[in-house]
């Protein structure tokens, strides 16, 4: 009798071990780890980035839009020069950075 228990046993207990160790998560049955998403607000400030164009570009800021350009965000600020004489210019500050991306006269279309 002690020998047909013993055997029910043992037969019992890799299923139970089996059973334990399946339901904790192992390296090959964890959900993989998520790509980095891409930033849904720029760290820059409207403010900040209209504050950087004006260093560059001195004058009246007539328009500003941010913009997502090959996977970044872009401020792009239009400003009226102080010397009326020159052209309004376009500047694109990066969202991320605050850098000057670039700076080109607007003309009207």
């Amino acid at each position: 009798m002690h020998f047909l228990l013993m055997s029910l046993l043992l037969s019992l207990a890799p299923a139970c071990s089996h059973a334990a160790t399946s339901a904790t998560p192992t390296a090959s049955t964890a959900p993989a780890a998520t790509a980095p998403r891409e930033a849904t607000t720029p760290k820059i400030s409207l403010e900040a980035a209209q504050a950087t164009a004006l260093k560059r570009v001195p004058g009246t800021v007539i328009d500003a839009e941010l913009e997502r350009e090959r996977g970044r965000w872009i401020y792009s600020i239009e400003i009226q020069p102080d010397d009326r004489s020159q052209p309004r210019k376009e500047v694109e500050v990066d969202g991320e950075t605050g850098a000057i991306v670039h700076v080109e006269d607007e003309h009207d279309d």
